[in-house]
C-alpha cells in the first residue's frame, strides 16, 4: 500500500492543486483541492479511488487519468545580494 491509497483528498493542503493528465490523449487540466472538496464533494474519498473515478475531460476521448500533486511555492520578493552588486 502506498501513501496514495491511504490519503484522503481533505488531508491535502487547501492551496494545493492536482494536475490531471489523460493517459490516452495526454490532455492536462489543473483542479484545486479546495474546489474539489467544496464543489465535487469528494473530500472523504481516497486519492487512488478519485483517480480511478475520474476520466478525460474530452468527451470523445474518455481515457483514464493520472494525478500529480502540486503545492504552491511562495517566492520571496527580495533581490539576491549577488544581483545588487551587478
Amino acid at each position: 500500500m502506498s501513501w496514495f491509497c491511504e490519503t484522503q483528498l481533505r488531508d491535502l493542503p487547501a492551496g494545493c492543486r492536482i494536475m490531471i493528465t489523460c493517459e490516452k490523449c495526454g490532455q492536462q487540466r489543473a483542479e484545486s483541492v479546495r474546489q474539489l472538496v467544496n464543489e465535487a464533494r469528494v473530500g472523504a474519498m481516497y486519492l487512488d479511488l478519485i483517480e480511478w473515478a475520474f476520466s478525460c475531460a474530452d468527451f470523445h476521448c474518455g481515457g483514464s487519468v493520472s494525478f500529480g500533486i502540486f503545492t504552491p511555492v511562495e517566492l520571496s520578493h527580495e533581490v539576491p545580494a549577488i544581483l545588487l552588486r551587478a
